[in-house]
């Protein structure tokens, strides 16, 4: 791939498993590069795309200085939430209401489930281990909530719920609340996404980084083919689908190699520096 063959407008990286270290940090390497093409190319926009909600994004932001600057915006929630470069929100989706009164009731059995509902920048969930765990390993504001007066408020449409997750410790646990939910699903069309081994993710009808990436191509009036993709796992299949250079670390999953154009590096090796680097600041 040379750069002197096409203009790459917009660039959109997911955050854990491609980003970040297998750490969960962000090296100093993929930092300098990043802070480089930005600082030489300064129509470019620089995309955030994660299931993570905003405030979990901040401290990647912070250390990227990025904060507030031009064309950083960001496809969150799994792409339920869109935001500018300013954190303001200029798209949202969220889940039908009636599907929460058949989920409660169907998982209601299965009281050894957490649930954590994302509305806008906050998280919220009944269960204090599960806050204070999500909010130091994966920086989410969280709010510790009562499930019985605060599940009442969904039923009654009175909270609109952009991503709904589950909690899990194993994908044996991710596979069984799948099973029990599908029937649901399929009826309201939801999307459905399983990511770092903790989260059995539902989204709105057509809701996911892929279509959040398309609603943004809309936004700033750029082509598919001006957008690359970073991704490693099952919920960024989309998000390279939309995408004119998608591009998969070499940590990630088969199945979602089969749908890229270019393997690089995996995140331990800082693949995705090494990537841009050769795309856009070598000459």
């Amino acid at each position: 791939m040379k750069k002197k063959n096409f203009f790459l407008y917009c660039y959109n990286i997911d955050i854990d498993g491609t980003l970040l270290t297998p750490e969960g940090k962000l090296s100093e390497r993929t930092k300098n590069v990043i802070n480089k093409i930005l600082e030489k190319n300064k129509d470019l926009h620089f995309v955030l795309a994660s299931g993570r909600a905003m405030p979990a994004t901040q401290q990647i932001r912070n250390t990227l200085n990025i904060i507030k600057r031009p064309n950083t915006e960001s496809i969150l929630s799994n792409g339920c939430v869109i935001y500018d470069s300013e954190s303001n929100i200029i798209y949202q989706n969220t889940i039908p209401t009636e599907f929460f009164v058949k989920a409660h009731k169907v998982l209601k059995p299965s009281s050894e489930y957490t649930y954590m509902y994302s509305i806008g920048n906050d998280a919220f969930t009944y269960n204090e281990y599960w806050a204070k765990t999500i909010k130091e390993k994966y920086e989410e504001q969280t709010v510790v909530i009562d499930k019985d007066e605060f599940t009442k408020k969904i039923e009654m449409g009175e909270i609109k719920v952009n991503k709904f997750s589950i909690l899990v410790k194993s994908s044996e646990e991710a596979e069984n609340i799948e099973e029990k939910l599908d029937k649901l699903r399929k009826e309201y069309k939801l999307e459905y996404a399983y990511s770092a081994g903790t989260f059995v993710d539902y989204m709105p009808p057509d809701t996911n980084k892929g279509t959040g990436l398309n609603h943004l191509i809309k936004i700033l009036n750029v082509k598919k083919e001006e957008v690359i993709a970073f991704g490693d796992g099952g919920n960024d299949i989309e998000l390279l689908q939309s995408a004119g250079w998608p591009v998969a670390m070499e940590n990630a999953s088969n199945k979602l190699k089969s749908h890229a154009k270019l393997i690089t590096k995996s995140n331990r090796e800082d693949g995705v520096a090494d990537l841009l680097e050769k795309v856009f600041l070598k000459d």
